[in-house]
């Protein structure tokens, strides 16, 4: 369920903030630069980061030790919880985040204190510091900036909230807003949109302002002309990967290049945020679909009370979110218009956007990245106390493929104490790697599941896309 759906809104043209899952958060984030390209109050939005970021360097700078008053003081302005009101992030239950805490804001620190040797004493993109910094990503930047500028995300949503007849509800509000000169933040009590799931505050964000990744990112930058002497002398291959730690190392030694290609970047004239239409990394449009083909295709009624009951129910979704991936067409989701594949993460979601529907028919839960010890499961079904089900999903050529066969989905049913799981392979290609590992799945299905002592059951999806017409007598090779 979408904001839009929960309050009975009829979007126009002059609606410009992001449409959130309520359940699920989305995996985009703020990106800093275009609160510039954005212009007026959001601009002014800009120039309060850098302010606040401009007084954490002095307070860096100044620090004689981690325990010194001026240390202190930034590691607390460097305190950036997850804002879990926006339904934005990395989180892995829903939007029920860890957020950051004493750990992440020390690593903020130092991260600045890296900035200030390497020779950047000022700010003038915050983006800077997860160029220089292995450990500082997308999601903490746009951490970072959310809890800085909140109270304007705050006033955004109270007129977006006015304007539609939406209800207002007191809520405790972490880092409502935040005073330099005392080096503390202010946690208050305001009138804000509660989720009708969670029973959680919500806080919009205006659809322009978000991104995959930021625009300044260490990717973006190692790849620039700016570096193209650095590439040579690696004798790099075109689309050869290059280490997160390999390129912060080079930007550490060449940090002139790293404030020159931001500043370039700013007077770019085709800055643009996320494609809401094309959704490239399938964020955003996974759920309607697949909640249509779903209502439209209803499952017998049944009660849901053992294992069996559980895995049978499992049966007849998994076979429904094939038919709609290979028969109705839902593998337009998981492909871009130019040809290319969205991420594994795209599938994940079109099959809880089926998965969901049908299971909540019959009282049964479905999680999304349940953390089991050793990392999180894809999804977990579980109805009562005893009955449930662990579910990986994998592309066919994924290199962990097998791994996610023979250990991963093994050791979450082991960590979960559970003995039935369901192993979901996705094929998106037709070269003989993927022929051979298609042709080899049942028989390692079943080598797993008599080593492991568990149950686990296994369906191929078809992903590939039809070819036109055009096509299929020009290149046997071609998919199907």
């Amino acid at each position: 369920m979408r904001f839009s759906e929960a309050f009975g809104i009829e979007r126009s043209e002059a609606d410009d903030w992001f449409d959130p899952h309520l359940t699920i958060d989305t995996k985009l984030f703020i990106d800093p630069l275009l609160l510039l390209e954005a212009g007026g109050e959001w601009a002014q939005a800009h120039n309060e980061l850098i302010a606040h970021f401009v007084h954490c360097y002095g307070l860096v700078a100044r620090a004689t030790s981690t325990t010194s008053v001026s240390a202190q003081a930034a590691r607390r302005l460097l305190t950036f919880p997850e804002p879990f009101e926006l339904g934005l992030g990395y989180t892995a239950e829903g939007t029920r985040g860890s957020g950051a805490g004493d750990r992440f804001a020390a690593r903020m620190a130092d991260g600045i204190a890296v900035a200030i040797a390497a020779g950047l004493g000022q700010p003038e993109h915050i983006e800077e510091i997860g160029i220089l910094n292995e450990g500082i990503g997308a999601d903490r930047i746009s951490d970072a900036t959310a809890n800085v500028i909140k109270s304007r995300l705050i006033a955004y949503t109270q007129a977006i909230a006015t304007n539609h007849n939406v209800p207002l509800d007191q809520h405790k509000v972490r880092h409502a807003r935040v005073s330099l000169d005392s080096a503390r933040w202010h946690d208050e009590d305001v009138a804000l949109p509660t989720n009708p799931v969670t029973g959680r505050p919500v806080i919009l964000v205006p659809a322009f302002l978000l991104n995959g990744l930021p625009t300044l990112n260490a990717d973006d930058w190692f790849d620039s002309h700016f570096n193209d002497d650095i590439r040579l002398s690696l004798n790099l291959q075109v689309g050869q990967a290059v280490t997160k730690a390999s390129i912060v190392a080079f930007a550490r030694q060449h940090p002139d290049r790293v404030r020159d290609w931001a500043r370039a970047q700013t007077s770019r004239e085709d800055l643009i945020g996320y494609d809401f239409g094309a959704d490239p990394l399938g964020v955003v449009q996974w759920d309607r679909e697949p909640a249509r083909y779903a209502a439209e295709n209803p499952l017998p009624p049944r009660t849901i009370t053992t294992h069996d009951d559980l895995v049978d129910l499992a049966a007849e979704v998994v076979e429904q979110f094939r038919h709609f991936i290979e028969d109705q067409r839902g593998w337009s989701l998981l492909w871009n218009d130019d040809g290319s594949e969205k991420p594994e993460e795209a599938a994940q979601l079109v099959f809880l956007g089926i998965a969901q529907q049908y299971l909540r028919q019959f009282d049964v839960e479905l999680d999304r990245e349940v953390e089991l010890g050793r990392g999180p499961v894809d999804f977990k079904a579980s109805s009562g106390t005893s009955a449930r089900l662990l579910i990986e999903v994998k592309k066919l050529h994924n290199g962990r493929f097998w791994n996610g066969l023979r250990y991963q989905l093994p050791s979450y049913l082991q960590s979960d104490n559970a003995t039935k799981g369901w192993f979901i392979a996705l094929q998106y290609r037709s070269n003989k790697a993927a022929v051979d590992r298609l042709c080899a799945l049942p028989a390692e299905v079943s080598e797993v599941s008599t080593a492991t002592g568990k149950e686990i059951r296994f369906t191929a999806v078809d992903a590939r896309r039809p070819l036109s017409a055009s096509k299929i007598n020009g290149d046997p090779q071609l998919d199907r």
